[in-house]
């Protein structure tokens, strides 16, 4: 299952809270470890009748983390930490056979090493890791060639492409300076406007800044260092209805380092209208199943397109013995309205001067990225790819990704719809209630807002994605709007998406993390409003709990 979700990244922190004096700079002793534990591994490394490893990739990665968190007008938390992590990848066999594959047993735990970079202790960490994995890959390789003899899986591609020329290529280090002192006061100003929410239950204001600084090395030559940094402001509320559901919202804005911040007016206006929302939401009816054409803003045919078609093209799926491999036979054929076509494009920084959480240069097998045209006037031409070949397709692309945990594997980046055939927002409504009327339905639908999403696309199971609309509007024939909740939209993925009649003129950045076999990733969807000439409704799990028995605690005019 992928689950895709915009808004704050909750990480698990095992480091200190006070940062320790951990060389982050040039990463050289980081570097000198790796090629030192890297050379004896390659020529020491073998047990029995086992050769050595053929290849073996070292990660690094150097979390920092300043966070703020402010409720009604106090401050709740106030913590910098830092981290760090180490990714070891060993491949025995050859490239044409080896140890790797998608369902391959693969021990998966956080490896947290020293942060104050001594090389010996790096050294031993390293050691570690690479005879574990080493021994893992050993077990791999014989499961697989038993497998194999045993004719329960055929081997016709190769497992491991030739990489890109190495490279090496330190990048900058972006700095490090959390204001805490300013940020507090923020959070505390913009979180006080709830104090005298009456339909909030609770609330929070959160600002972080989160730098990584990823250490790339393998066994072929490639050495990369990536900084990156953003920050993150999010306001979150959180009320209830009467009958008892929780309904929650939030606001979230991502900045690159160099970014300006919103000023404290414009937080406090968010934080306002999302008082506002929720309090609407809270006495909104509950809706019925049901089936009939709607509009979705563009970051609910973010989500839509995210995982009905994004996730079935992650070239690594496509390996997989229990996916469903809907589109692995449809190069060159039409799966979207000849009028879309779709992109993926790592290398952007920001659409129409907005961040995107998706950028990187270098994927976790060390590849440059690139950006990949995956579908062009309808017509599907190419897969997200790892150096793992997909039939039809022998060379990566950079889309490599995990997040320094788990292993890799191809997944979205920056991913971009675009339409030949667009129209203004007043005529996209008129359209909607045209096809209302065409197809006798008593209202047409307008999900404007999504709170996140999920996929299956294993084989064994059903072919089918899931969304879940936050704000949700039945469109009636005079073109009134009635709020609603208590649905999610459900569809296969050829059917829902082959439904698109027009788009709108605009398109928006959705930023958020995308959870999946690989780890929870940043991403980025970029998409305009769609047009469906059917979509189907079902009734959302019910998470009922009695509202509370007395109203909040009566507050002061100000803060004691």
């Amino acid at each position: 299952m992928k689950r895709y979700f915009f808004g704050s990244l909750a990480l698990i922190w095992v480091a200190a809270a006070l940062p320790a004096k951990a060389e982050t700079g040039n990463g050289a002793k980081i570097f000198q470890a790796m090629e030192e534990e890297m050379a004896r591994s390659l020529k020491e490394l073998r047990v029995d009748d086992f050769g050595p490893p053929y290849f073996i990739n070292y990660q690094v990665r150097h979390h920092d983390r300043a966070e703020v968190v402010a409720t009604f007008g106090s401050l709740l938390e106030s913590d910098i930490k830092q981290k760090q992590t180490l990714f070891v990848d060993v491949k025995v066999g050859d490239p044409e056979f080896d140890s790797s594959h998608p369902q391959s047993h693969q021990y998966v735990t956080e490896a947290l090493i020293p942060l104050d970079n001594q090389v010996d202790a790096l050294r031993r960490a390293l050691w570690y890791e690479t005879d574990l994995r080493y021994k893992q890959a050993i077990v791999n390789l014989l499961k697989k060639k038993g497998r194999f003899i045993s004719g329960v899986e055929s081997h016709e591609i190769a497992d491991f492409s030739p990489g890109n020329p190495p490279q090496v290529r330190l990048g900058p280090v972006p700095e490090w300076k959390p204001r805490m002192q300013e940020w507090e006061a923020l959070a505390r100003t913009v979180s006080e406007r709830f104090r005298n929410a009456k339909d909030i239950e609770k609330s929070k204001v959160k600002v972080s800044a989160n730098r990584t600084i990823r250490y790339y090395y393998d066994s072929e030559g490639n050495k990369i260092r990536e900084g990156k940094l953003y920050y993150a402001l999010v306001i979150e509320g959180w009320a209830r209805s009467p009958e008892g559901d929780r309904l929650h919202d939030e606001e979230s804005v991502y900045l690159h380092e160099g970014d300006a911040f919103p000023t404290e007016e414009e937080l406090i206006s968010r934080a306002d209208r999302l008082i506002e929302a929720l309090g609407k939401l809270k006495r909104a009816p509950r809706m019925d199943p049901y089936i009939g054409p709607a509009i979705f803003s563009p970051d609910a045919t973010a989500v839509l397109f995210h995982e009905a078609l994004g996730h079935r093209l992650e070239g690594d799926r496509l390996r997989q013995d229990r996916d469903g491999k809907t589109f692995l036979k449809k190069i060159g054929r039409r799966i979207l309205p000849g009028f879309l076509s779709v992109t993926d494009n790592p290398e952007l920084t920001r659409f129409q001067g907005t961040p995107l959480l998706g950028h990187y240069r270098f994927d976790d097998e060390g590849q440059e990225s690139e950006e990949v045209v995956l579908v062009e006037g309808g017509t599907l031409q190419n897969f997200l790819l790892t150096r793992m070949p997909v039939l039809g397709f022998s060379r990566t692309n950079g889309h490599a990704r995990g997040d320094g945990v788990h292993a890799p594997m191809s997944r979205m980046s920056n991913f971009i719809i675009e339409s030949k055939s667009q129209v203004d927002a007043p005529t996209l409504k008129r359209k909607l209630i045209e096809e209302v009327q065409r197809q006798g339905k008593p209202f047409g639908l307008f999900v404007k807002k999504i709170t996140g999403g999920e996929t299956h696309t294993e084989g064994a199971g059903f072919q089918v994605f899931k969304g879940e609309p936050l704000y949700l509007y039945k469109v009636y024939p005079d073109g009134r709007e009635e709020l609603v909740r208590g649905v999610d939209f459900v569809g296969t993925p050829l059917s829902m998406i082959g439904k698109i009649m027009v788009t709108g003129q605009k398109r928006e950045v959705l930023n958020g993390f995308c959870h999946a076999e690989s780890g929870a990733i940043p991403v980025t969807s970029i998409a305009p409003s769609v047009l469906l000439r059917e979509v189907e409704l079902q009734g959302a799990k019910k998470m009922r709990v009695r509202p509370p028995i007395l109203t909040p605690p009566a507050v002061s005019t100000s803060i004691q």
